[in-house]
């Protein structure tokens, strides 16, 4: 898989190193030329020439650190005016230097390219559970985001997608327990077996029983760890208004319609692993009227967990009460995410929002 990633060009260092870092060296050489020249201890002068191979293996590769050494070797060997011969000394400690230097430039050339691997392997991984969503999907335009809780990590057991079925417009946002390469194995699966169910099982709760088999009969058998996920599952249905929702142990999404934030209330199935109970297929699904320009937000409990200073739980439908509907989804998942930003001080939990707007279709039934 990584090797496919550099094909592609997909695989960048993590960090790149500016050009005029890279100059430095060659700088240090004419500096240390200069010092030779003016300096009247001549051993002042092998010390500044001395330290140069070793900054160049911290900034460029091992060819060029060797270019650089033996530059540095050439100019220090090479009389210059106003300056006597190097010591023997002197020219021994130079190409010691000079051999640790390239030791230096070819183990970090070497991480790094691990480093690199490792760190797109995991992107590569973390898109298997978290694939691009298409800006619209038959007539609902679509956005979401995902943060891991740790700082720099690319892995989490968040998934979500959004495919057309034989029965409409279909959507999955879940949340596996724990993090790492287990909880996206897990997220993984899970996400395949969603895109097979949708093409097959007429109602949601069949799509939930099947995720719930899976997960349970894969545990048994070792392919995956004994972890349990919640999950919320949608149907957008194409010739009616409305969106038919199931929530396995998920929180309820939120409907925003004008400038009115509506707290759907579902009541929940439990979450796909537990095992409490013998393995049955969930109830129906709720239908909730959903017309042209509105506006379903579905998101992780990593979101209405996040705290501020005080300990106080980010309250996410009195921050979106009375705000204007943003031109896109994918403005609305923006700014939910930096509004939470911008109140917690604590996020404890990876979190994944998805928001889906229905842009034609018919308008939902007038109330009574």
């Amino acid at each position: 898989m990584a090797e496919q990633v550099l094909r592609k060009g997909e695989l960048r260092p993590g960090t790149v190193i500016p050009p005029w870092v890279r100059l430095l060296p060659f700088a240090g050489l004419i500096l240390a030329v200069v010092v030779r020249v003016f300096e009247k201890d001549p051993t002042r002068g092998g010390m500044v020439m001395a330290v140069i191979p070793l900054l160049a293996a911290f900034v460029l590769g091992p060819l060029w650190t060797g270019v650089v050494s033996v530059a540095a070797i050439v100019l220090l060997i090479t009389p210059l005016p106003f300056t006597g011969r190097p010591f023997n000394s002197d020219l021994l400690v130079m190409i010691t230097v000079s051999v640790t230097a390239l030791a230096i430039a070819y183990i970090r050339r070497r991480v790094e390219a691990g480093l690199v691997t490792m760190r797109n392997v995991s992107l590569a991984a973390q898109k298997a559970a978290l694939p691009e969503l298409p800006e619209r999907v038959d007539g609902l335009e679509c956005a979401g985001v995902y943060h891991s809780a740790q700082r720099g990590a690319r892995i989490g057991g968040d998934l979500f997608d959004l495919r057309p079925s034989p029965y409409g417009t279909r959507m999955i946002l879940g949340d596996v327990q724990g993090h790492g390469l287990d909880a996206v194995g897990t997220a993984s699966m899970l996400l395949s077996v969603f895109h097979e169910a949708i093409l097959d099982e007429p109602d949601l709760s069949g799509v939930a029983w099947r995720l719930e088999r899976r997960i349970i009969g894969d545990a048994e058998q070792g392919y995956v760890p004994e972890l349990f996920a919640s999950v919320l599952l949608a149907e957008f249905a194409e010739d009616a208004a409305e969106v038919r929702l199931l929530s396995c142990g998920h929180p309820p999404p939120m409907l925003l319609r004008g400038g009115k934030v509506e707290e759907i209330d579902l009541k929940p199935v439990p979450v796909l692993g537990l095992r409490l109970a013998p393995q049955v297929r969930p109830g129906e699904a709720t239908p909730v009227a959903f017309g042209a320009e509105d506006t379903l937000l579905a998101y992780s409990d990593g979101l209405v967990e996040a705290r501020d200073e005080d300990g106080n739980y980010y309250p996410l439908a009195r921050h979106l009460d009375g705000l204007v509907a943003p031109a896109s989804p994918r403005r609305l998942v923006e700014f939910v995410w930096e509004d939470a930003v911008r109140f917690a001080t604590r996020m404890d939990d990876d979190v994944s929002i998805l928001a889906v707007t229905r842009v034609g279709g018919p308008a939902p039934p007038e109330p009574g």
